[in-house]
């Protein structure tokens, strides 16, 4: 069934494009204008200069996307119980609960990270178990420590489900970008402006993965 969920992601992608599009790119669009002030070429003559800048973005990311990830969960939510939101009401919507979802964010990130620092693949079995954490903490309103422990918990019996579909789904991206820029790199190293909006434009293509994640989340709920 995973290919089935993906398509009915695309689906939705395809359908709500024009409303995604709105809530996630101003966000997308000046991260990736700000990161292309970062001058990675001199890592070799400051190194701790080029690290405290991209710990400051890392940081200013993490800051940033509980706002647009928590309005984009909102929205869909929103098309399935009604009314619609408007981009204004899912972005004000997210931002009453970006306290808890900015928690949310930070201790799935640290939990993934030292997962990743162990061998790899406990980090990718954190991240696939901590997966539904964010919906719980946006739709049914479940504290930090609820929406943590409650995605551990429901997501035992869909981790395979979940990891393959969010690897198709990255995967694709990857290829599809790589193919892109190796046949814009002429276009690229002379107009360096566009590097930001293509970047931000593939960003966008990662609302597939919240998509996707979504309709895991409603398979879930729909078996308890």
């Amino acid at each position: 069934m995973t290919f089935e969920y993906l398509r009915q992601s695309w689906f939705f992608f395809k359908k709500n494009i024009a409303t995604l599009a709105k809530i996630n790119l101003p966000f997308l669009l000046a991260f990736n204008i700000l990161f292309t002030q970062v001058d990675i070429s001199t890592s070799s003559e400051n190194s701790e200069a080029l690290a405290s800048s991209l710990l400051w973005m890392s940081m200013l990311n993490l800051l940033m996307m509980p706002i647009y990830w928590g309005a984009t969960i909102s929205f869909m939510q929103s098309t399935v119980e009604g009314p619609v939101y408007t981009v204004s009401q899912s972005l004000a919507a997210s931002l009453k609960l970006w306290p808890k979802l900015f928690l949310v964010f930070l201790l799935t990130s640290a939990c993934i990270f030292f997962g990743l620092m162990a061998l790899v693949i406990p980090g990718l079995y954190i991240a696939v178990r901590l997966s539904i954490a964010d919906y719980l903490c946006v739709i049914e309103k479940k504290t930090v420590f609820e929406s943590l422990q409650t995605s551990w918990k429901l997501t035992d019996q869909y981790g395979w489900t979940i990891f393959q579909g969010v690897a198709f789904i990255l995967c694709a991206i990857l290829i599809t970008k790589t193919l892109v820029y190796s046949l814009l790199e002429t276009y690229l190293s002379q107009l360096s402006v566009l590097n930001p909006i293509i970047n931000s434009a593939f960003d966008l293509l990662n609302v597939l993965v919240m998509i996707y994640g979504y309709r895991i989340y409603c398979l879930i709920k729909q078996e308890l």
